[in-house]
């Protein structure tokens, strides 16, 4: 089952990006984010820590093989981002624990992991705002966390916010990822921007990351909601959603 699950969602999301433009990249001609990035949660959702990653990478690499010329190195130290937008998902949306701990705390030690990277680079202390959305996504799953404890998980309502919660988580997580893997390459491999141009750059692309991102969690969450609603009862969900 697992081979053919992997087998057959990598194979999906192959053929998603092949199928669909990538949307420019806000101050990096060349670079472009990948639309099915929009899916990362969801395979988190339905496939669960192990599986969905390791799909979404293994369709991006078979992606790249079948059309290199789309690709740039950017997209190759990038090649992370999803597959961890996935795992961070699939972490959040899980009510179960790990050694002990709540899986969901997981997910945020990456992003603290990845935040302490972000202003260990002399960009990133510079454009320490940009992280603000990053920093408004922990408070987020950490609130619903909270209250889905309290409430005991019954509230619909609740459940919504969870699962907003953990496309968010995603969404940003890959969106992190992705900011810092630009830094390393644009700035301490090619060298092409000074310091503090390049964090004039990520600062002015604010707007435009929010307003994308946006839209990537509500498609997202939609998604996510109805097919919790219908896979609820059923084996063949892989996490053990509130």
């Amino acid at each position: 089952m697992n081979a053919a699950l992997l087998a057959s969602f990598s194979s999906l999301y192959m053929v998603i990006l092949k199928m669909l433009p990538g949307i420019p990249a806000f101050g990096f001609p060349g670079v472009k984010i990948e639309i099915a990035t929009a899916l990362s949660p969801v395979y988190g959702l339905v496939l669960g820590h192990a599986l969905a990653p390791s799909s979404i990478f293994l369709g991006t690499i078979m992606a790249m093989l079948l059309l290199p010329g789309k690709y740039s190195i950017f997209s190759y130290v990038s090649i992370f981002a999803a597959p961890l937008g996935s795992l961070a998902s699939s972490l959040v949306f899980d009510r179960g624990s790990l050694l002990r701990v709540p899986k969901w705390l997981y997910s945020m030690a990456m992003y603290t992991a990845l935040l302490v990277c972000w202003f260990a680079t002399d960009v990133g202390r510079i454009a320490a705002l940009f992280t603000a959305p990053y920093f408004a996504t922990m408070l987020l799953v950490v609130f619903s966390s909270l209250m889905l404890k309290l409430s005991g998980g019954r509230a619909m309502l609740l459940i919504v916010l969870r699962v907003l919660a953990g496309c968010a988580a995603g969404i940003f997580a890959d969106h992190l990822y992705g900011s810092l893997a630009a830094i390393i390459v644009f700035r301490y491999m090619l060298h092409s921007f000074e310091p503090s141009a390049l964090a004039g750059v990520y600062l002015a692309a604010i707007p435009v990351a929010l307003a994308e991102r946006g839209f990537m969690i509500l498609f997202s969450s939609i998604i996510a909601f109805n097919l919790y609603l219908a896979l609820r009862k059923s084996r063949y969900l892989r996490v053990r959603v509130v």
